[in-house]
């Protein structure tokens, strides 16, 4: 019941910081089983939270034995099956020297969860950090998944892993998208291998590396975002509609293929190599262009006709009618707590991970507070079930806000890009010619690669 209530907090809490979380391969979790959940872990808490709305089932959790310290916090976790984890790390600030024993209660509560077909998530990284590619996976989850098989017999246990891949992690409506892989079968590499948990642990490190992105440097991973976000305008050659900004799934996808065609296309083949690097140049410079025009690379394929623009101000203008006085009702009953999250998450950080995670923790706090003093007013003056109704609305106008607040921001980029197009059309139509000519080349080296088929 906690745990309901709590993943149902979860995504309230997501969909209010972020603008969108979309979830990729959910199918692949099984319902039923023994399954250890592996996540790459560059958000802190907020990964939890995303973790937890991916996976349908009930998760079991470990965290590091540090947020055990204060009597309430450590009552809390344990009520909701949280175990407590001692790393090395810790030990070694403390000044202690690492016990190899150190986990060996939690190692064997996992052991069991496992054997009741559980569902237990874990962070193969050991800790939350900002670098740009995941840090090495350790040896942690192969070494319980080894435990759980000789000390309990599990048989089938199944991992599974799930890819994270933030948009921009410490900005508010930005997007998130969680791929879940294909799970790998633990006994079949367990059993009769004498090198099982560095091969379960390679396992994991490959899979969850296949699910996301990782980088040399912050500045290349920065280009590889703005190369993915433009190749995949020019090859969609239609804007998006308001309101989804382009498939984030894909741009993502895009960015996660880049690494393997660069590798490719940067072989022997020296003409191929040319043309593969003067693309990239190009997107980077058509990148730069539209910047310079003020105009997105989601509007520049925009249709300027007369039409299109009063078919955009009827619906723009009817969605604001309709949703305005719910949105305005949402604002004005939030206006408080989420200006009061935003200046704790805006405090100074010693984390990219900060920002999302104070507001998200303090906007709880702060909103739930608001909610028991507006609920208990309105209870006093027209009675509790009024009360209780009033409560109830308040979630639902707070999304119809931030929703429409997002689409009235879109919507304003949008119609400054068709009035500017509508005064130069000709920038456009060279928008459009060299967008043109950026698309055919970028789908003849993916099928040059061999690695990807564009239509």
């Amino acid at each position: 019941m906690i745990y309901s209530l709590l993943r149902s907090a979860a995504a309230v809490a997501l969909r209010w910081y972020y603008a969108d979380v979309a979830f990729v391969g959910t199918e692949r979790i099984p319902d039923e089983g023994p399954i250890l959940v592996v996540v790459n872990h560059p958000n802190a808490l907020v990964d939890v939270l995303v973790a937890a709305r991916a996976v349908p089932r009930q998760l079991g959790f470990t965290a590091k034995a540090t947020l055990f310290s204060n009597p309430v916090s450590s009552a809390f976790f344990r009520s909701v099956g949280v175990l407590p984890l001692r790393r090395a790390a810790d030990d070694a600030a403390r000044g202690n020297a690492a016990d190899p024993s150190r986990n060996a209660e939690s190692f064997a509560a996992v052991a069991d969860a496992l054997a009741r077909s559980a569902a237990i998530l874990i962070f193969p990284e050991g800790k939350s950090h900002d670098d740009p590619a995941m840090a090495p996976a350790r040896t942690g989850a192969a070494r319980m998944i080894l435990q759980a098989i000789e000390t309990r017999q599990v048989r089938d246990i199944r991992i599974v892993p799930i890819g994270l891949i933030f948009e921009h992690k410490d900005r508010p409506r930005s997007r998130i998208v969680a791929i879940v892989g294909e799970p790998i079968e633990a006994n079949a590499v367990v059993e009769g291998n004498p090198d099982a948990v560095a091969d379960l642990t390679s396992a994991i490190d490959t899979s969850l590396r296949s699910l996301t992105l990782n980088y040399t440097s912050v500045e290349a991973a920065e280009r590889d975002a703005r190369i993915a976000r433009t190749l995949q305008a020019v090859l969609r050659v239609e804007a998006p509609s308001i309101g989804s900004r382009g498939d984030f799934h894909t741009r993502a996808a895009i960015a996660r293929l880049l690494p393997a065609l660069r590798e490719v296309l940067l072989g022997e083949n020296t003409a191929l190599r040319d043309r593969a690097l003067a693309l990239e140049t190009d997107l980077v410079e058509f990148d730069r262009h539209l910047k310079a025009q003020r105009v997105s690379v989601d509007d520049f394929s925009i249709a300027r006709t007369v039409e299109q623009g009063a078919v955009f101000v009827f619906r723009e203008a009817a969605i604001l009618l309709a949703a305005g006085p719910v949105a305005l009702w949402g604002w004005a009953n939030h206006i408080i707590p989420f200006r009061a999250a935003l200046a704790a998450g805006g405090r100074v950080r010693h984390s990219a991970a900060d920002p999302a995670m104070r507001t998200i923790v303090a906007g709880a706090a702060f909103v739930l507070m608001m909610y028991m003093l507006q609920g208990a007013a309105v209870a006093l003056i027209f009675g509790p079930w009024w009360g209780l109704a009033y409560v109830a609305s308040l979630p639902i106008a707070a999304d119809i806000n931030l929703r429409t607040r997002d689409r009235l921001r879109w919507a304003v980029r949008r119609a400054r890009a068709y009035l500017y197009f509508r005064a130069r059309p000709g920038v456009q139509n060279d928008l459009l010619a060299r967008a043109q000519r950026l698309r055919a080349e970028a789908v003849a080296l993916g099928r040059a690669s061999g690695l990807v088929e564009i239509g």
